[in-house]
């Protein structure tokens, strides 16, 4: 199946029975070969969007990823194409070692109930890939928080998916580590779509085609870095002056916050 895009269609999450409006009304189109940067301040709804598309949690609204609309399609299907990763919060996957925790995400997709060659072939892969081959054999309780980071984007890797939602894969990661992360995800979109959220708008920029910025669970912009500047749009959404710097390489607008 070749995937040619995801559509987001007056989306809105809500919880504690609609006391807390998590997503107002998102309206997105991602096509594949594109990768969408999601940012905004904290508690702006940027989890919660990812987890509407991956059909964790309940949304109003449609989402379609290739003509499926996802609330009405059996998660098994979904799981086929599309890897979420987020905050590893399952305690007994803890206890794993690393080698085991990709293997086990390969299970959607796996040809056999046990893991086969291709499996630990693959797994083996992405470890090299992220750099922490090194680290198969230790536990997950034994890993840094960066290190804990790099494990979860290798199980996503690992299901080799048509759609990939990686949910902050820059935190706790440092700067060599990061431009590895871009690089990877950059790549990614090559055969995939991909959508991340960060924290970091250097990241962010430089690693997305497109951006949203959320505030509040509304989408206050949503389009190239250069619409996003010449609009003011980040000042609206972080309530934040930015300075703007052109990168003499790339000619890209590198904005910068202002602390003054």
């Amino acid at each position: 199946m070749t995937l040619n895009k995801i559509v987001l269609d007056d989306v809105k999450v809500v919880y504690k029975k609609g006391k807390i409006i998590a997503i107002k009304n998102a309206n997105i189109v991602v096509k594949r070969g594109e990768v969408l940067g999601v940012i905004g301040p904290n508690g702006a709804g940027k989890t919660s969007l990812l987890k509407a598309i991956a059909g964790i949690i309940r949304y109003s609204g449609l989402i379609y990823i290739n003509g499926y609309e996802v609330s009405h399609t059996p998660h098994k299907v979904i799981a086929r194409i599309l890897s979420y990763a987020g905050d590893m919060d399952i305690p007994e996957m803890l206890s794993l070692t690393v080698l085991d925790a990709i293997l086990t995400s390969r299970y959607p997709i796996s040809k056999s109930f046990f893991e086969t060659e291709e499996d630990i072939r693959k797994a083996l892969e992405v470890l090299e890939i992220l750099g922490i081959y090194e680290l198969k054999d230790r536990r997950l309780d034994e890993l840094s928080s960066g290190e804990i980071r790099k494990v979860i984007l290798a199980m996503a890797l690992a299901r080799e998916p048509k759609v990939i939602l990686l949910d902050e894969p820059d935190a706790h990661l440092d700067m060599s580590s990061k431009i590895v992360v871009s690089r990877i995800i950059k790549k990614l979109s090559r055969r995939s779509i991909t959508i991340f959220t960060t924290h970091d708008i250097l990241f962010a920029i430089n690693t997305a085609s497109k951006i949203v910025l959320l505030r509040d669970g509304e989408i206050i912009g949503y389009g190239t870095i250069d619409d996003i500047v010449k609009k003011d749009l980040l000042f609206k959404t972080y309530n934040t002056r930015f300075k703007i710097l052109l990168d003499p390489d790339t000619n890209k607008p590198v904005p910068i916050p202002s602390y003054e």
